[in-house]
Formats: structure tokens, C-alpha cells, sequence
């Protein structure tokens, strides 16, 4: 495995109103299996940062009452695969799902404040042994917030990879753990 790594970096706004936005990462000048020194991407982590557009922790409206405490969630996925379902994000058992995580908030002011939160990753490449192999040229970005939140959450994104050689061993590693 290389030791040499570096990071690509995205971003995408989850605007406040459930819909689900979805955006790409180019792998194309990573990933080249058509040559005659065919490579692929080792993803070693992903970090997620839900912030505000300031970069600041997102507000979550205001709560009628402490005991009318307003909830709102926000969950992501990253996936090596386009999905047909465009209302619907991507879960751990998706064989081409690489990433999931989700914040969850509470507000129990009767302001508009950033609340108490709890976050998680379901799935990420720094849970698995040796990371998470990319053979793809494309890597799917998913994202929903609800309407709980008092502005769009910005979900950005920083994976830490490698280029390695394609040999027949990841090969059949790619084949039996991706779609």
C-alpha cells in the first residue's frame, strides 16, 4: 500500500426543505484501468464537517416551549455508484455505498440557536482494515437536511486516498465487495 496520500476535498448545501441534492467527485485522474498501468484510488478516511455557510455550527428554528423542544437531522452518503432513486439516501447495505454519516440536532430555546447535538458515521474507509478501494471514475455525493434547520447545512468533505497499481488480487477484491 502507498504511504504517499493526499486529500480531495468537495462540498455540498443541503438546503433546509428535505429534498435530496447529490454532486460528484472526478476520479478520472486517479483512476485509469483502460492503460498499460492500469491504477485505482485507496480511499484511507473521510471527514465530514455540517456547518452553516459561515463554516459555524447550524442553527435549528426555535421551539414553542422547552417541552416543544424543534428537532432537525441532516444525513449524507458518499457512493461509487449513480442512484436511480433520487428521494431516497444511500444505505449501508448498498454494496456501492462507501460513506454514511448524519447529525442529529435539538433546540429547546425559543430562538432560533444551534442546540444539542449528536453526530455518526455508519460506514466510513478508517473503520475497515485497509480502507476502501475506488475502481470507478466518479464518486456520488448525497445529502438531505430537513426543515428543521434555520438555514441550509454546507456538508463538506475531505477523504484522505492513495493511487496504487490495479493487480488481480484488488481486482477481485473490488468485484466482491462492490456492485
Amino acid at each position: 500500500m502507498s504511504k504517499s496520500t493526499f486529500f480531495l476535498r468537495s462540498q455540498l448545501i443541503a438546503p433546509n426543505d428535505q429534498s435530496f441534492p447529490s454532486a460528484e467527485i472526478d476520479l478520472g485522474a486517479y483512476v485509469n484501468l483502460g492503460s498499460t498501468k492500469p491504477q485505482i484510488l485507496r480511499v484511507h478516511s473521510v471527514q465530514v464537517q455540517f456547518s452553516d455557510s459561515q463554516g459555524l455550527v447550524p442553527s435549528i428554528d426555535a421551539a414553542a416551549s422547552p417541552a416543544d423542544a424543534k428537532s432537525a437531522f441532516c444525513s449524507t452518503a458518499i457512493t461509487t455508484k449513480e442512484r436511480s432513486a433520487t428521494n431516497v439516501i444511500p444505505m449501508l447495505g448498498d454494496d456501492e455505498t462507501m460513506f454514511t454519516a448524519a447529525i442529529v440536532g435539538s433546540n429547546l430555546n425559543d430562538d432560533k440557536d444551534q442546540g444539542i447535538f449528536s453526530d455518526a458515521m455508519d460506514i466510513a474507509p478508517q473503520h475497515l482494515t485497509n480502507g476502501y478501494l475506488v475502481g470507478v471514475d466518479t464518486l456520488h455525493l448525497y445529502a438531505c437536511a430537513d426543515d428543521g434547520w434555520a438555514e441550509n447545512v454546507y456538508v463538506s468533505y475531505c477523504l484522505e486516498c492513495s493511487v496504487e497499481p490495479a493487480t488481480r488480487e484488488n481486482a477481485i477484491n473490488l468485484a466482491l465487495s462492490q456492485s
